[in-house]
Order: C-alpha cells, then structure tokens, then sequence
C-alpha cells in the first residue's frame, strides 16, 4: 500500500484500488445551506448574478460527491447531514 497525498490530506491507496474522499460535513453543510439560500430568492432576484452561484454551488457539490447528476448530488449532501445540522427546508423543489 502506497500513500497518496491529496491537498494537505494523506490518503491510504492500496494498489489497484481507486482513491475515494469523504467530504468534509461543514463544507457540505455550507454548500446545501447557500444553494438553500439561493433557492429562496423571489423570482424577481434570480438573474443573471444569482444563476452562476447556483449552477456553481451545485457543480462543487457534485464533484465533493462524485455524483454527476446535480439533484442527486444534493439529495445525497443532505442524507449525509444530520437533521439538527441542517435548517428545514423551504417550498419549492431544487432547479439548476
């Protein structure tokens, strides 16, 4: 077994095996409460400023995950967070 050193992260590798991180819960914590806050915009503040913190806030999502599909990289990020560490959500399902 060889290590492979990610970032500051020291991961165990073993040969022929793929690496696989685990995201940290505060920065899915993060990313799941600003796409929140995003969503819960009216309409009339959704414009083109507000899309690309969306769109990008479900793109880190999705690698931190590695899920591709962006509804199911959320729904997974919200299944990994216990309910106290997570504010209920709001009406509305969730957009790109």
């Amino acid at each position: 077994m060889d290590r492979t050193i990610v970032g500051k992260t020291e991961m165990p590798r073993i040969q022929g095996e793929p690496v696989v991180m685990q995201a940290d819960p505060e920065i899915l914590r993060e990313l799941v409460n600003r796409y929140d806050e995003l969503q819960s915009l009216d309409a009339s503040q959704r414009d083109c400023t507000i899309r690309p913190g969306t769109e990008g806030t479900l793109y880190t999502l999705c690698v931190l995950t590695g899920i591709r599909d962006e509804s199911k990289a959320l729904a997974f990020a919200r299944s990994l967070l216990s309910p106290p560490d997570l504010p209920p959500r709001t009406s509305g399902s969730p957009s790109a």
